[in-house]
């Protein structure tokens, strides 16, 4: 291929926009659109403007068309030449498009991203939450020292274990479990690309696991080299290894809190008592702060009150994490103090700079991290919708 007419990001210019661009000027080649979190790109042809065929994966013609609309993040690049394909897609642009982004509505198409779900909103049932399923970016095996395999039901990770191990999964799925005296609940699962084992695991100390990691069917996984991930963790300022023991400590304190309040060891009045608000949820405040006296509380407004998602202390930070969109405040959620509550503004764009710097493997743990906080939060509020549904 040759001849590059367009490029860009779909998070600027998306799938429906870049049909009108290529409709307005009877536009004939081929688009590529790459995502990292497939490891093959996604092609559509084009003659005068229309689509005529498409491939994804194993989908071709008009049901990879229809799941590429799926693909909300990539670049695309679009190579003006001419089409030697058969015309297969026999609908409009137009038709595609709206087709498209109705399915999407309903859940019929996958979107291709850090989360997907193990049922969509059209399968499920009133009373049935969803799991989220989280994929990460290609692996890097050079970070990759050892495989392993296991079959389905094997525990590969034990709660109440210790461990500092970080597997990513090169083919296959894992669900993160916890075990109540309700019976077990599914928090997640993780698939392609995604990381079993925290951050923890390259920070001097042992590291009890906080909940079990369970085959689904046979899975591939790919030891990572802890001692060179260790080496990069000791190169790091000492803000930057505080603001990663918080995300961690975040991730594991928000697991705990969604069970303990799903299993009403949590009575929500009492710990929402003399709180006031730090941060609003939809606050336009993109400062990050570190505690440095009280507690808080992060709370994600529902059309039933607050739902407490996990508490902070002194040492953790709150606000905008630089580099990471986590879920939570101040977007999707709000911040509570308590009366004795001290926190410090930090500056943030040491910061990010020293973020740009790491490797690409600690990148993509530390975004599997993100992903997974947001992804319990989800099934946080999923599981207290399930429990206000089962009182009805």
């Amino acid at each position: 291929m040759s001849n590059i007419s367009l490029y860009g990001n779909l998070s600027f210019l998306n799938l429906g926009e870049l049909f009108q661009i290529f409709g307005t000027n009877s536009s004939t080649g081929v688009l590529k659109i790459k995502s990292k979190y497939s490891q093959e790109p996604g092609l559509m042809y084009f003659v005068k403007g229309n689509v005529v065929d498409a491939s994804t994966g194993n989908k071709q013609g008009i049901d990879a068309a229809y799941a590429l609309f799926g693909w909300i993040e990539g670049d695309f690049e679009f190579y003006q030449e001419e089409v030697k394909v058969k015309n297969v897609v026999k609908k409009s642009r137009m038709e595609i498009t709206l087709d498209a982004l109705r399915m999407l509505d309903d859940g019929q198409i996958e979107k291709l991203g850090p989360v997907s779900f193990t049922k969509t909103p059209s399968e499920r049932s009133d009373k049935e939450p969803i799991i989220p399923v989280i994929r990460g970016p290609l692996v890097d095996y050079a970070y990759v020292v050892d495989e392993e395999e296991h079959f389905d039901g094997n525990k590969i990770v034990e709660e109440g274990k210790y461990g500092n191990w970080i597997w990513t999964i090169l083919e296959g799925t894992v669900e993160i479990i916890k075990e109540t005296d309700r019976g077990t609940i599914k928090i997640l699962r993780l698939s392609d690309g995604s990381f079993i084992g925290s951050i923890s695991a390259v920070m001097p100390g042992e590291r009890v696991r906080n909940a079990s990691a369970v085959a689904v069917g046979t899975v591939q996984l790919g030891l990572l080299d802890s001692q060179r991930l260790y080496s990069e963790y000791g190169k790091l300022s000492s803000l930057m290894k505080e603001i990663l023991k918080s995300l961690d400590n975040r991730l594991q304190k928000q697991t705990a809190m969604m069970v303990d309040t799903y299993l009403k060891k949590i009575n929500v009045k009492d710990i929402l008592q003399n709180k006031k608000i730090l941060i609003e949820q939809g606050s336009a405040n993109n400062k990050c702060y570190k505690i440095t006296e009280g507690e808080v509380l992060i709370v994600r407004n529902t059309k039933n009150g607050y739902l407490p998602i996990v508490d902070l202390c002194a040492g953790d930070f709150i606000g905008q994490i630089p580099f990471m969109n986590i879920g939570h405040e101040p977007h999707s959620a709000s911040v509570l103090g308590s009366k004795n509550i001290k926190a410090s503004a930090i500056e943030t764009g040491d910061i990010q700079k020293e973020y740009d710097g790491l490797s690409l493997t600690f990148k993509n743990i530390l975004e599997n991290i993100g992903t997974c906080i947001s992804a319990t939060t989800m099934v946080s509020t999923e599981l207290n919708r399930k429990d206000i549904t089962d009182k009805k």
